[in-house]
């Protein structure tokens, strides 16, 4: 049961993670046929309408979107297990929230913060 409960989150943390708030990428195709560039522009296109980034912001959250896509891509290509893949992809993701930080004002941090939680309770009922 705690294995399980753990795999769950596990594919959780690791959907939320490959998403980073790209619903569109999740509609039409899988992680693996995109590019890191159109992960990259899905996030920031997301990010800008429920964040809304000034023109600053949306320059520096583009090039830190690609930067973690293209370090994501390797790892989401290649043929480490789940739990391999997903140790690797949460650590780039909480080093990626970090400078995210510094990037977004408090108020548009807190609210990437809710929203991606709520993405994960999202995930957790509908794996229910």
């Amino acid at each position: 049961m705690i294995l399980k409960t753990r795999k769950q989150i596990c594919l959780i943390v690791t959907a939320v993670t490959c998403m980073a708030f790209t619903p569109l990428a999740a509609q039409s195709k899988s992680l693996k046929d995109s590019t890191p560039e159109q992960r990259a522009k899905m996030q920031t296109e997301w990010m800008k309408t429920k964040l809304a980034l000034n023109s600053t912001q949306i320059q520096q959250v583009y090039d830190l979107n690609l930067e973690y896509a293209r370090k994501n891509d390797p790892i989401l290509q290649g043929n480490d297990g789940k739990l391999a893949k997903f140790k690797k992809l949460k650590a780039l993701q909480k080093e990626k929230s970090s400078v995210l930080s510094k990037v977004l004002n408090e108020e548009q941090y807190k609210k990437y913060q809710e929203i991606k939680d709520q993405l994960v309770q999202n995930f957790k009922n509908k794996r229910k």
